[in-house]
């Protein structure tokens, strides 16, 4: 449930702050990244018409969305053994996961260009986008624990 939440949360964030360019889009860090580890290009630019002339690019949704779930479960299964990591309602996991993916490992493979050769606007809408992301990770997980009746998440 967080997952799909807060992957609408990434979503809208970024038709308010767009990372990058509309030519730097075309094909954007997941697709790139997707394209990178051997997925079929014309898989991964599959799309549906939805509205009538609106394309959906199916899967880019998938990714998009199996990339907030995982995040999700592994906030929850991290913060049960290292609660320091949802610090300021879960926001440091944003930075974290920003730092290791935007900073770190997608510039190391080249997905994208190193941080230096990131526009401003890129590292603003990504690092805020992060944080919003994060907090509504930690938001909805919060609530679900109040509501469980039992007041916590267990491993099983």
């Amino acid at each position: 449930i967080a997952g799909m939440i807060s992957g609408m949360v990434k979503i809208g964030w970024e038709n308010l702050f767009p990372p990058r360019t509309i030519a730097r889009n075309l094909i954007n860090p997941p697709q790139h990244m997707a394209m990178q580890l051997g997925v079929p290009k014309k898989l991964v630019e599959s799309f549906v018409y939805y509205s009538q002339d609106q394309k959906v690019f199916w899967f880019t949704l998938i990714l998009h969305f199996s990339f907030a779930i995982v995040f999700s479960i592994l906030f929850v299964f991290i913060s049960q053994y290292w609660p320091t990591i949802g610090l300021w309602q879960g926001t440091l996991y944003g930075v974290v996961l920003w730092i290791v993916w935007h900073i770190i490992l997608m510039p190391a493979f080249g997905t994208i260009p190193a941080p230096w050769n990131q526009p401003f606007a890129e590292h603003f809408s990504e690092f805020w986008g992060h944080i919003v992301w994060a907090w509504s990770i930690a938001a909805t997980v919060y609530y679900l624990i109040a509501k469980d009746s039992h007041g916590h998440l267990q491993n099983i």
